[in-house]
């Protein structure tokens, strides 16, 4: 490829190029161990928790965001500011609990259980911290 590339350099006409080796790994943070507490957990549960059950929490965040969480692999920081957004307009205006009352009596909540605020709560401070800190949320299934 080196030789390749010499014989058909023409200066500055040819792009640059880099390329990055990175890992990819886990989140091991202690405030999103904490903030994971009141969701229920995922596969990955360890002493440094940053998995939840996302099948149990995707139509609750749709219907919050507009976002489930199967597709979270895609999510840029661009989608995690709209979804934040999305929580911060309820908690602004203090509307937490009439939407949770709403939603956990819809036919839009599949699981029909209640959902509690402190589940919205921790899904928002979630999304929060992987805006904030950049992290990437991995939709495993």
């Amino acid at each position: 490829l080196q030789k390749l590339w010499r014989n058909n350099n023409k200066g500055s006409e040819v792009m640059g190029l880099d390329n990055i080796i990175y890992e990819k790994k886990g989140v091991s943070n202690k405030e999103l161990s904490e903030a994971l507490k009141p969701l229920c957990g995922g596969s990955f549960m360890t002493d440094d928790n940053n998995s939840f059950r996302g099948k149990v929490y995707s139509d609750f965040n749709e219907a919050i965001s507009g976002y489930d969480l199967y597709g979270t692999d895609e999510w840029e920081h661009e989608e995690l500011e709209s979804i934040v957004m999305s929580y911060e307009e309820l908690i602004k205006e203090d509307k937490v609990d009439e939407w949770l009352s709403s939603y956990n009596k819809a036919n839009e909540n599949v699981w029909g259980i209640d959902f509690k605020k402190d589940e919205f709560m921790a899904l928002y401070k979630v999304f929060k911290l992987c805006m904030d800190n950049s992290w990437r949320i991995n939709a495993w299934f």
